[in-house]
């Protein structure tokens, strides 16, 4: 077994137990569903953390808000899928595309316990003794609790709501933006994989010559799909503040982020932002 496959190994079992201390607290709860899979999620989320700490690597984390949305469609089917409606398992599909289209790209990517995500390693050289405060807050459950939000609006529709053709615009906008993502994603690996790359290369053809930040829209688009899909169909306004927060973390906080560290790694990258927009094809901003 190479050492790949035994990280992968690993991170396999550590998160089927993680999925069992997640589903042991929400069948020992008995209130709303929404409430029930909060707790189950911040649970698993103290988990994950306890395993970056143990393994000295936060992205212990990284698959962690991709498989999540998954398990809130398992755990609601667990109670309400006997009731479920057409459009309903068009967004459980929706989801699982989401989830798992995402979880296989990371797990396609991650090379082992020895990688750690630049960003984490930047954090812990800069934060010292203080780096565990940022790993806990800011690198698990601010992620958790934005995936939360993100999908809060689904919880009325797939437990007791009763969704109605208004759903699939949501649906579609859905499968849109992770059928983009996968696009990307693929576009993406193969430029990674071909022969005698050079670290300056840019990508800067196929959907990635339209824009320059094409997941970031595709993840803009499925939860903004997911908002229209429960705003439609009975969940409480509030819930919108999910899709909020990601869309407003993705604008002023990713995208600038990234480009900032593209453009100090390759320098074709300042022509490259100035002819391919972030996100919308012939709109320059952000």
């Amino acid at each position: 077994m190479t050492h790949r496959s035994r990280s992968l190994l690993e991170v396999t079992v550590i998160y089927i137990g993680l999925f069992v201390i997640g589903t042991a607290v929400y069948a020992w709860m008995d209130t709303d569903a929404m409430i029930q899979c909060l707790v189950a999620d911040l649970a698993m989320t103290v988990g994950i953390y306890a395993v970056s700490v143990w393994k000295r690597n936060t992205s212990a984390y990284d698959a962690y808000w991709s498989v999540i949305p998954f398990y809130f469609v398992a755990w609601l089917g667990w109670q309400y899928a006997s009731h479920w409606s057409v459009y309903q398992w068009g967004i459980v599909l929706a989801v699982s595309y989401w989830s798992w289209r995402l979880t296989l790209n990371w797990t396609r990517s991650w090379p082992g316990w020895e990688h750690e995500d630049w960003r984490y390693v930047n954090y812990r050289n800069q934060l010292g003794k203080r780096f565990e405060l940022m790993n806990f807050f800011g690198l698990q459950m601010a992620p958790t609790l934005m995936v939360f939000g993100g999908f809060s609006p689904l919880f009325a529709v797939l437990s007791e709501g009763e969704p109605t053709m208004s759903a699939i615009p949501g649906v579609a906008l859905m499968f849109l933006g992770t059928t983009l993502e996968l696009i990307a994603d693929n576009q993406l690996y193969a430029f990674r994989a071909r022969e005698n790359p050079s670290p300056t290369e840019l990508l800067d053809h196929g959907i990635w010559g339209i824009v320059r930040h094409p997941n970031y829209l595709g993840e803009l688009l499925f939860w903004t799909g997911a908002a229209a899909c429960g705003l439609t169909n009975g969940a409480a306004w509030y819930t919108v503040l999910g899709v909020v927060s990601i869309t407003a973390t993705v604008l002023f906080a990713s995208i600038p982020f990234k480009d900032d560290r593209m453009a100090s790694r390759r320098p074709q990258f300042e022509a490259y932002r100035q002819r391919v927009p972030a996100l919308i094809p012939g709109i320059h901003w952000p």
